[in-house]
Formats: C-alpha cells, structure tokens, sequence
C-alpha cells in the first residue's frame, strides 16, 4: 500500500484529507478511553491540538515518526484497507525544495 504523508509543522495532512495537529501527548500509561493511541517504546501517545514547536530537521527525535505511525493508521482505516493482517506499506515523503540541498541524504 503507498501512503503519502505531508509532515507539516503545523498539521499532518493526507490524500484522503484527513488532516490532524503535529502534536503529541505522552503518557506512561494507557489512555483511559478512546482508541487513537500509539504505543512505541512502552510509552502511550495521543495526538495533542498543541502543536510541537517548528523543527527544520524532524528526524532529531521520535516524535514525527510517531506521527507518522497515526497517519499510516488512519490512512489504512479511512481507505477500508484494514483486514486484521499485515499491511505492507510505502511511504512517500518528501522535502521542501529549500530543504533538499541540505537533507537529502538516505538514512538507510
């Protein structure tokens, strides 16, 4: 499956249009209700409507992967792809042209 994901520093938007904050909340335990939750190195996260502050680099931390981790969920659901299964996904992501010269360099 190919998800394109904008990593907005304001809001993550995707091809369906579903568009939420660049905002996490972290917690040691489960959230108590609702299902929009990840769970990533034995913390809980829930999308915040407080914005993480701008970052020109969003790979020093683990915060827009996780972010990353809500919009592939929702793209599956929201596209009626979920089967209770492995999914094998695609990213496609990209830079701002201003960006490029500075960070194109694969991780891998």
């Amino acid at each position: 499956m190919l998800i394109s994901v904008d990593h907005g520093n304001k809001q993550i938007k995707l091809p369906g249009g579903r568009v939420f904050t660049s905002g996490l909340r972290e917690s040691d335990t489960r959230p108590p209700i609702g299902n929009d939750f990840v769970k990533y190195k034995g913390k809980y996260y829930m999308i915040s409507e407080k914005r993480i502050p701008f970052m020109k680099d969003k790979t020093t931390d683990d915060r827009f992967y996780i972010l990353t981790l809500f919009a592939i969920a929702y793209e599956i659901l929201d596209t009626g792809r979920y089967e209770n299964s492995l999914i094998p996904v695609h990213l496609l992501v990209g830079l701002p042209p201003a960006h490029y010269g500075k960070q194109y360099e694969c991780a891998w």
